[in-house]
């Protein structure tokens, strides 16, 4: 063997070292867990249930083939969540038990059951592969225990976070090899640095904020002596500085996309390569968006790849950047003005800066898939580093739901180290989290996705006392009323909706969403019954509400008391509506049947 193939078989070793038995059936049961708890939820799979031991069900499923079941068992709780336990999964062959559960098998024995098409069954498959690596790397390198997790730094509790908790396969990352994976996923914990192209202002347009001029973002992001540098390539290219814009891309995409699907514009030096900044910056989540390591009070880093990742090719919309600041400079002159807000310490993270930049030919393909006219481009964020005061820390909302091999609880530790009753310290979160959510509803008309990712939760001595929202907007929802006051520049990009639905942004993007699950980590890891978990929630908007009497209307109009509310499922539309198919504008959640508002079940009094 020569030296060459020394390395060819040192590479192979690399991406698959993580890949053991053991680890393997672990995560393989715990993906089943997942799977059968959010099939429940969303109606997709209808098991027996065979008995039922005080608060535990014990459950079997039938298969596509009479000799095949699975059996399981949990607990039930509100909104048709079940908390299941992982040792619970048996498959059953010819009534024989077998020793392991195999996941993507469990979708090929339910395959006519579920209806699922070929097509999407095959992609789908790869997709949870593709999970499974991601969740076999995570156990295999070790989670951090939640009490050592909770005094950890935020980037390092972002690199342990297990991704999206509604979606089965979420961390998809179609397009990745292993060594993309290694290179540039959160859970690898890999530093990197951004690739930079020059971009002629004839293809690229610049927005910004007032603050934000292109001068002050360049001086602030790359120096003199990077700037000189970059310029420096320019001249090599006989072309004039001045008509370039620099943009920041993932390196991923200049190499898997940007090379090929820009050819031309290469080749007519609208675009040059420039090489590497020299900050140091850690994936997000989402893995488009970068946080700087070397100096974290500058920009997050949003870049636009390729890649399909929970549901959504994750590239971004040049129509959408072009407004981008516009919008944040609205919504923070309207937010953080606002008395109440600020009291409440209230934070929107500005996207004060973008670069978009068309592709001439597919945006001419009338109705063409959305990720082919999202190829190139940039989203410059602030920091929430810059907006803490004395004492406080951030770190991702996500982390609440956070449980390590133990069986221990990220936010039963934080109640612990804390000194606080676990029903005073979730009263301290609802307030920081919740109240501010209903106050832009009610009083400004709009709403976003205060998701786990998107909201960041500012401690002080382990307890939430405010919350910092980014990413807010592209996600931005008006209700009917909200439209008529929005900026016409806006009103083609920001979305809307029919005042029937609003709620549901609460209701589901919230309730279900978010509390959902915490609801549970509260009941089944910190000791408190959920429904106490739901009275507090149902106190907080009384709460709201009789503070705001003047917003009486509103409450009567977009009533969160409501007795039910539609079911949404994210899943059925992966599986079963929308598929892979290649479309004009991303998958939208399906409707199923409706779920009983623990909210207004756990209600203390009419107020």
């Amino acid at each position: 063997m020569n030296h060459s193939d020394n390395l060819i078989g040192h590479d192979i070793q690399t991406g698959i070292k993580h890949l053991k038995k053991d680890v393997w059936n672990r995560v393989n049961r715990k993906h089943i867990t997942k799977v059968f708890s959010e099939f429940l939820h969303e109606c997709l799979i209808q098991p027996v249930r065979t008995k039922t031991e005080t608060a535990r069900v014990n459950f079997q499923l039938a298969t596509d083939s009479p000799s095949v079941y699975y059996t399981f068992s949990g607990e039930h709780r509100a909104m048709d969540y079940w908390h299941l336990d992982p040792s619970s999964v048996v498959k059953y062959v010819n009534d024989k038990p077998e020793s392991k559960v195999d996941v993507i098998q469990f979708f090929l024995d339910m395959k006519e059951t579920l209806g699922v098409k070929p097509l999407t069954l095959s992609k789908f498959i790869e997709e949870t592969y593709n999970t499974l690596y991601a969740d076999a790397f995570i156990l295999a390198q070790g989670r951090i225990d939640a009490h050592l997790l909770i005094d950890a730094t935020y980037t390092v509790i972002e690199h342990q976070m297990d991704g999206h908790p509604w979606a089965t396969v979420n961390k998809g990352r179609i397009g990745f090899s292993y060594e993309d994976y290694l290179d540039f996923v959160p859970e690898a914990s890999k530093m990197t640095s951004l690739f930079w192209l020059g971009v002629h202002k004839n293809k690229a347009l610049y927005a910004h904020t007032c603050e934000y001029d292109y001068s002050r973002l360049m001086q602030e992001e790359l120096g003199i002596d990077l700037q000189d540098a970059f310029n420096a390539v320019l001249f090599s290219h006989e072309v004039d500085p001045n008509d370039y814009l620099f943009l920041p891309v993932h390196e991923w995409q200049w190499k898997h996309k940007l090379t090929f699907l820009f050819a031309g514009d290469i080749a007519n030096q609208y675009i040059i390569p420039l090489g590497k900044g020299n900050d140091s910056y850690a994936p997000q989540q989402s893995i488009r968006t970068f946080f700087n390591i070397d100096k974290p009070e500058k920009m997050y880093v949003k870049t636009a790849i390729s890649i399909l990742n929970t549901s959504v090719y994750r590239g971004l919309s040049p129509a959408k950047l072009s407004i981008a600041p516009f919008i944040t400079t609205w919504v923070k002159s309207k937010l953080m003005t606002d008395p109440f807000l600020k009291r409440l310490g209230f934070t929107l993270l500005g996207e004060v800066a973008t670069i978009g930049y068309k592709h001439k030919h597919y945006e001419q393909v009338e109705n063409g898939p959305y990720h082919y006219k999202e190829l190139l481009g940039a989203i410059w964020r602030e920091s929430a580093s810059n907006y803490l005061n004395e004492g406080e820390r951030i770190m991702t909302m996500a982390s609440l739901l956070y449980v390590d091999e133990n069986g221990k609880s990220f936010t039963a530790e934080m109640i612990r180290k804390s000194g606080l009753t676990a029903e005073h310290w979730l009263k301290s979160y609802l307030n920081a989290y919740l109240t501010p959510i209903l106050h832009i509803f009610y009083q400004h008309k709009f709403f976003f996705s205060p998701h786990g990712e998107n909201t960041i939760l500012v401690i002080q001595d382990y307890v939430p006392v405010r919350i910092i929202i980014k990413d807010f907007v592209e996600e931005i929802v008006l209700t009917q009323d909200g439209k008529k006051e929005a900026p016409k520049e806006a009103q083609h990009i920001l979305r809307d909706i029919d005042d029937e639905y609003a709620t549901l942004f609460i209701l589901s993007g919230v309730f279900d969403g978010v509390f959902r699950y915490l609801s549970n980590v509260f009941h089944s890891y910190v000791g408190l019954d959920e429904k106490v978990f739901w009275k507090n929630v149902a106190e907080v908007i009384d709460g709201y509400q009789k503070q705001h009497p003047e917003l009486k209307d509103r409450y009567e109009q977009f009533d969160l008391f409501v007795p039910e509310f539609i079911r949404v499922c994210i899943n059925r539309v992966r599986l079963l509506t929308y598929g892979y198919s290649e479309e004009a504008s991303i998958p939208v959640p399906e409707i199923c049947g409706v779920l009983t508002n623990p909210a207004a079940e756990n209600r203390v009094s009419s107020c």
